[in-house]
C-alpha cells in the first residue's frame, strides 16, 4: 500500500485516507480516520475539527478529483455570515481601517524589498492579519472600499494588501473557521512573494510584455513557493496560496495546469481575489475598471477561470454596487455607495454628493434606495465623471439614510 502525506486543504472527494501507525498524542493535527472521502462538506468538517494533515493512498482513488464533478463550496452554516451586521458605522471605522491599511502596506514593502536576504517573517506578519480580520468584523465595508481605491501607488505592495483584504473577507463570507481566516490572510499577504526576484523593468513595464518577459514574470509563482518552503514551520495552506493563485478551473493556468478540484480552497480564494484586484487596479498600461464592470467580467469567466459557484458567491459578497462605487442616480445626482443591500443588491444606501447638474452640494445626504422606489441607479460613473471625487472623504462622512 502506498501513502502520501498532504494538507487537509489538498484533500478531495474520492481520496482514500490511510491511518498511519502514529500515536494521536504525537500528531494531534493529523486526521487518522481511515476510509474514502465522500464530499467537500466532509473535508470542510474535518478542517473545522482542527485537523491540518492527512495520509492518503493515491492508488485507491475511487474517482478522479476531476473537473467534471459538480463544484461544491465549503459547507455553510445556517447562520450565514452574509447576515452579519456591522458593529461600528462605516464612517467611524474608516479612520482605523486607513491606519491598518497603511501599516500593512509598510509591512509588505519591507518584506518584499528585503526578501533577497530571506527576511520574510510569517510570525511577525500575524498581528497585521489579525488587525485586518478585526476591522472586517467591525465593518467589512471600510477595508473593502479602501482596497478598491488604493490601486495605483506602488502596485506590487498595494496589490498584496488588497488581495489579503478581499481573500479574508471572502473566506469569512464562506464561513471558514477562525483559524482558517488567519491562514488565508497570511497566504494572501505572501502570495506574490516571488515577484521580489523579478527585475523591476519587467515587473513595472508600461507596455505589453514580450514572450520572454512573460515567461520570466510567470516564474514568480515557483520562485515564491521555493522561498517560502524554506521557512521553518511554514503552513501548507500558505504554500498552496503561493503556488496555485494562477491556476484556472479549465486547466489553462500555470505553473502546473491544475483543473477543477485539483485546485485547493486557498488557491481558489486567492485566485479570485487576485484577479478582482488586477481588474480594478489602475496601471501605467491600463485604466482602472469600475467595480461593477470588473465583477461583470469575472461573471463571464465563470466555468473557465473559476468554478461558477465560487465566482457567484464572491460577487454576492461584494454586491452589484460595492461600497465606494460612484454612481449616477435617476435624479441626475451623483452618489457614493455607502452600504450594500444583500437582499436587493441594486438598491444600496447612497450618499448624494451633487445636485442634478453634477455640482457639489454643501450638505450631503443619504438615501436608501430600497425605501425610495422612485429613485434608482442609472449606471456607474465614468472615469471622467468621478476622477475628482474624493471617495475616501465621503465614506468618512455619516450616511443617515
Amino acid at each position: 500500500m502506498s501513502r502520501e502525506k498532504i494538507a487537509i486543504t489538498d484533500l478531495r472527494p474520492g481520496m482514500y485516507v490511510v491511518r498511519p501507525d502514529i500515536s494521536w498524542i504525537k500528531a494531534p493535527l493529523l486526521y487518522m480516520e481511515e476510509g474514502f472521502i465522500s464530499s467537500e462538506e466532509e473535508i470542510a468538517e474535518i478542517y473545522r475539527q482542527g485537523y491540518r494533515e492527512v495520509y492518503h493512498d493515491p492508488s485507491r482513488m475511487k474517482s478522479p478529483a476531476g473537473e467534471n464533478e459538480p463544484e461544491e463550496l465549503p459547507a455553510e452554516s445556517t447562520e450565514a455570515s452574509t447576515t452579519q451586521q456591522p458593529t461600528v458605522p462605516l464612517n467611524e471605522e474608516m479612520g482605523q481601517a486607513q491606519s491598518i491599511y497603511a501599516d500593512s502596506f509598510d509591512l509588505v514593502k519591507n518584506f518584499m524589498e528585503s526578501s533577497s536576504i530571506g527576511t520574510a517573517d510569517i510570525a511577525a506578519s500575524q498581528p497585521y492579519v489579525e488587525s485586518i480580520i478585526g476591522s472586517l468584523d467591525r465593518n467589512a465595508d471600510a477595508l473593502l472600499s479602501l482596497a478598491q481605491l488604493k490601486t495605483s501607488d506602488e502596485y506590487t505592495y498595494t496589490h498584496c494588501v488588497n488581495v489579503t483584504i478581499f481573500a479574508v473577507a471572502y473566506a469569512h463570507f464562506l464561513n471558514l473557521p477562525e483559524d482558517a481566516l488567519h491562514l488565508v490572510g497570511l497566504a494572501a499577504l505572501f502570495h506574490d512573494y516571488g515577484k521580489s526576484a523579478i527585475p523591476s523593468e519587467v515587473l513595472n513595464a508600461p507596455r505589453q510584455l514580450t514572450p520572454e518577459e512573460l515567461t520570466l514574470m510567470r516564474s514568480h509563482v515557483l520562485l515564491g513557493y521555493e522561498r517560502l518552503k524554506k521557512l521553518p514551520g511554514i503552513a501548507p495552506e500558505i504554500l498552496q496560496g503561493a503556488v496555485q493563485h494562477h491556476e484556472r478551473h479549465d486547466g489553462t493556468g500555470y505553473p502546473h495546469k491544475l483543473s477543477g478540484k485539483r485546485i485547493g480552497v486557498f488557491g481558489r480564494i486567492i485566485s479570485i481575489s487576485d484577479n478582482y484586484d488586477a481588474l480594478v487596479a489602475k496601471r501605467v498600461y491600463k485604466p482602472s475598471l469600475a467595480p461593477t464592470k470588473a465583477l461583470a467580467i469575472m461573471y463571464k469567466m465563470r466555468g473557465q477561470a473559476w468554478a461558477s459557484g465560487w465566482v457567484e458567491r464572491f460577487i454576492k459578497m461584494m454586491g452589484v454596487y460595492p461600497v465606494g462605487s460612484t454612481v449616477l442616480l435617476s435624479t441626475g445626482e451623483y452618489g457614493v455607495v455607502h452600504a450594500a443591500n444583500m437582499t436587493f443588491p441594486t438598491q444600496p444606501k447612497v450618499l448624494v454628493i451633487t445636485d442634478a447638474h453634477g455640482r457639489p452640494v454643501a450638505d450631503t445626504h443619504g438615501i436608501d434606495l430600497y425605501k425610495c422606489p422612485d429613485v434608482s441607479i442609472t449606471r456607474p460613473l465614468t472615469h471622467a465623471e468621478d476622477k475628482d471625487i474624493d471617495v475616501e472623504a465621503f465614506l468618512s462622512l455619516p450616511c443617515n439614510a
